[in-house]
């Protein structure tokens, strides 16, 4: 049984910013490397970028996933794992990038079940192999779960901003 914990929604929302923040560089890395594997040259300009992002990537993405663990002990256990949260905006976007990254996996691996060996298929991604259409349905799902959470939580940043006076220091009500 859970212990019930209370969590200051400004937790909540910096914890689910890094989860979003992780999703994007995990998109990146794996975007990254489907394009190292095409790229030939290995004195190629491309690939040497390629390489460094792939090694930024894997850095960064070890930096925010440290960064993460910190919140373990102000929120839930299930809360951690499950990205549901106290705050009705906050689980809202969870919710709601969750939705959508499970819709683009359910889509994504039916059409490459149904079509994956079917000859037209195999010449549509030539130059690409099953493992790397299925690797790149991943990067597709993870970018855009971070992505929904980073722009979602960007806007409600944004409205609070309006509905803010800095001069007066006091909030503003529409009428």
């Amino acid at each position: 049984m859970a212990k019930s914990i209370t969590v200051l929604p400004e937790t909540e929302h910096e914890y689910l910013t890094i989860t979003g923040k992780i999703s994007v560089v995990i998109a990146v890395f794996l975007f990254a490397q489907l394009w190292s594997e095409i790229v030939t040259g290995t004195d190629s300009v491309v690939n040497w970028i390629l390489d460094l992002t792939l090694f930024a990537s894997v850095i960064y993405c070890i930096v925010l996933s440290v960064k993460s663990m910190k919140f373990a002990k102000h929120i839930t256990r299930m809360g951690y794992w499950t990205l549901k949260f106290n705050d009705e905006y906050v689980d809202h976007v969870s919710s709601a990038s969750l939705r959508a990254t499970c819709h683009i996996m359910v889509v994504g691996a039916i059409f490459l079940a149904y079509s994956g060996d079917n000859r037209w298929f195999v010449e549509l991604i030539a130059p690409f192999g099953l493992r790397d259409a299925i690797q790149m349905l991943l990067g597709l799902a993870v970018a855009t779960h971070g992505a929904l959470i980073l722009w979602n939580l960007r806007e409600e940043e944004h409205r609070e901003e309006e509905h803010f006076d800095e001069e007066r220091g006091e909030e503003v009500i529409d009428e």
